[in-house]
């Protein structure tokens, strides 16, 4: 069945999730994944969904919901990726426990989050998931869950890490994260 990548963003407000699930379901189309947050006060959710239906359908069907709670919303096909998705959750980098949990920590500057992430990049680390928050003392504190191809020693990969915020220093650390089959 296809898939669909569905985008909402704009002001937080109760009733958001109410309203864009209930409309989809209603319309015979599935949330198969998905992620919401809130940060700054806006809302932000990004859905997999899957439906017979085509993506301009799809689209129209939810579009007059975001118009009336004044949301962004891009609808995309995902089908496409949806399988390379599924084939790279059987691969031999999420089988064998190559996937982590990175954390690191240090006093807040501009170029933490960019610094780290081209570290794992260069490494060829997939990021499934990142979160970050500034907390007491200007201490900013970011974890990625990641996907480490075979071969690469998370040791040095954390050593790497740690000296990645330049003259900042950065406290970092990384464990197999806990897989739960479904």
């Amino acid at each position: 069945m296809p898939e669909y990548a569905v985008a909402a963003m704009g002001a937080d407000r109760p009733g958001i999730v109410a309203a864009l699930a209930g409309t989809l379901t209603r319309a015979g189309v599935s949330i198969e994944d998905s992620s919401m947050t809130i940060l700054g006060g806006q809302f932000a959710m990004l859905l997999l969904v899957s439906s017979t239906l085509g993506v301009a359908q799809v689209e129209s069907i939810i579009r007059p919901v975001a118009l009336d709670l004044d949301l962004l919303l891009e609808v995309r096909d995902a089908s496409r990726a949806s399988s390379e998705r599924t084939a790279k959750v059987a691969s031999p980098a999420s089988v064998d426990g190559r996937e982590h949990v990175i954390a690191a920590y240090g006093p807040d500057r501009p170029g933490l989050v960019a610094a780290l992430a081209e570290v794992l990049a260069a490494h060829n680390v997939n990021i499934s998931d990142f979160g970050s928050r500034v907390g007491a003392s200007d201490t900013f504190a970011m974890w990625f869950n990641v996907v480490l191809p075979p071969g690469l020693d998370v040791d040095e990969l954390v050593a790497k890490l740690r000296t990645a915020g330049g003259e900042v220093a950065l406290d970092a650390s990384a464990h197999a994260a806990e897989v739960e089959e479904l």
